[in-house]
């Protein structure tokens, strides 16, 4: 949240190249996974998501703002979802064609889901590096 956040107001829409993911797009992205985690746990056969260039357009701060407070809602609806799996939930088997065949939900959230957020976050330190936003420490 806290790079989401040092986005300043007009760059939201900003990509470092055409057919990029924007700051926003990329906001979009992470909620769009937070609920698809959701879904896949009671959707097993559920096909994969993908960020996409384009997908939101942001017209004000305000659009913005709301959009991170989508962000933070989820990332505590799924930190709830977590927290209620016992070790045979977490050990239990699906399908995800991500990974080529059957894993755990464990699997699923941790490799699917949260090592995901983790390239994103990457991908936003090197975003803000390259808008001008942010020095080299």
């Amino acid at each position: 949240m806290k790079r989401l956040k040092d986005v300043p107001d007009g760059f939201e829409n900003w990509r470092p190249l055409e057919g990029g993911m924007s700051f926003a797009d990329i906001v979009f992205h992470l909620i769009e996974a937070d609920r698809w985690l959701q879904k896949k746990l009671e959707v097993q056969d559920l096909a994969p998501i993908f960020g996409k260039s384009g997908a939101i357009e942001i017209s004000s701060r305000g659009e913005y703002a709301d959009l991170l407070e989508q962000l933070e809602i989820t990332g505590a609806e799924r930190a709830g979802l977590i927290e209620k799996l016992d070790d045979n939930h977490l050990a239990r088997m699906i399908y995800d064609s991500r990974f080529g065949g059957m894993v755990s939900v464990w699997w699923i959230i941790m490799r699917g889901n949260l090592d995901h957020e983790i390239h994103h976050r990457g991908q936003l330190s090197v975003y803000l590096r390259l808008a001008g936003l942010r020095g080299e420490s």
